[in-house]
């Protein structure tokens, strides 16, 4: 299938919220605590962490994974990102129609 990449992207990026939106909800948490809450494998909740950290908005302390900061202008700029996409999605639905139309 031609999109099974981008559907196995979308999937990755909503487990990414739903780790972001854990750890704003019972920071500090710590990853097995995490991976019970989300009834998550250690492995997927530790890379979504490495994912978060890594871009800017959470940070690890000794008591667990905490928020850095203020995070909306980062969240707003992912859900721009997020449009963009949507729009450029559309242009190739469009396209492929093209085909048969």
């Amino acid at each position: 299938m031609l999109t099974k990449k981008l559907y196995e992207e979308v999937d990755l990026l909503s487990r990414h919220l739903r780790v972001l939106k854990a750890v704003m909800k019972h920071q500090p948490i710590g990853i097995n605590r995490l991976s019970k809450i989300l009834g998550l494998e250690v492995h997927e909740v530790r890379n979504s962490l490495s994912t978060l950290e890594n871009n800017g908005f959470i940070e690890a302390t000794p008591n667990g994974a905490v928020i850095k900061g203020d995070i909306r202008e980062k969240i707003f700029s992912l859900t721009n990102q997020i449009m963009e996409i949507r729009n450029s999605l559309e242009i190739l639905r469009k396209e492929f129609l093209e085909i048969v139309i």
